[in-house]
Parts: C-alpha cells; sequence; structure tokens
C-alpha cells in the first residue's frame, strides 16, 4: 500500500492509531505471546501492552520489531518511512532528521 505523506500524517495521527495497525498487520485477530507463542492474554489498554496467561510476562506488537526499542513516537516513524519510500533519488539521513524535526 502507496501512501502519499499527507495520507500518512492523516492515517496515523498518534501512537494508539499505528499500535492498533501494526497490531492488525502482526496478529490479525488474536494476539500471540512473542515469549511463549501463547494465545491466551489480557490487553491493558493505557499502556497498549498484553499480560500472557501462559508465561505471565507483558508484551506490545513492538517486540521483535524494529520499532522495539526506539525512543521515537511511531507516527514520526510512519512518516519517515513514507518520506523515503516516496523520495524518487533517495533520501539522507541528515535530510531525514531535518524533515522530521529531530535534532541530536
Amino acid at each position: 500500500m502507496e501512501m502519499n505523506i499527507i495520507e500518512t500524517i492523516s492515517r496515523f495521527p498518534d501512537q494508539a492509531t499505528c499500535i492498533s495497525y501494526l497490531e492488525h498487520l502482526r496478529w490479525q485477530e488474536a494476539p500471540t505471546c512473542p515469549y511463549c507463542g501463547g494465545k491466551r492474554s489480557s490487553k491493558r489498554t493505557a499502556t497498549h501492552r498484553h499480560q500472557c496467561h501462559e508465561c505471565n510476562r507483558s508484551y506490545s506488537v513492538l517486540v521483535g520489531t524494529i520499532f522495539e526499542d526506539t525512543k521515537l513516537p511511531l507516527p514520526k516513524w510512519f512518516l519517515a518511512i513514507s518520506l523515503i519510500l516516496n523520495a524518487k533519488k533517495g533520501l539522507s539521513a541528515r535530510q531525514l532528521a531535518r524533515d522530521l524535526g529531530i535534532n541530536r
């Protein structure tokens, strides 16, 4: 699915929307524990995490993905991916940081 930058911003305005989208992509309807493979869990809506009833560990849809230990919010990551995919001649890391307003 290809989207332009405006579509990306409007479709993924906040962290919760991004997490819901990733949950649908990764698990469809039933979350699966990345640690034990268990299918029985409870969702903690406030923290966007799940509690596995089989191994008793807490996990989110981000475990085991490129987003797992990120400090940036997911909407910025989704926008960065959109910028990279829509750049005709590529995009430098410095330009991407400027476009996203990331100062290091």
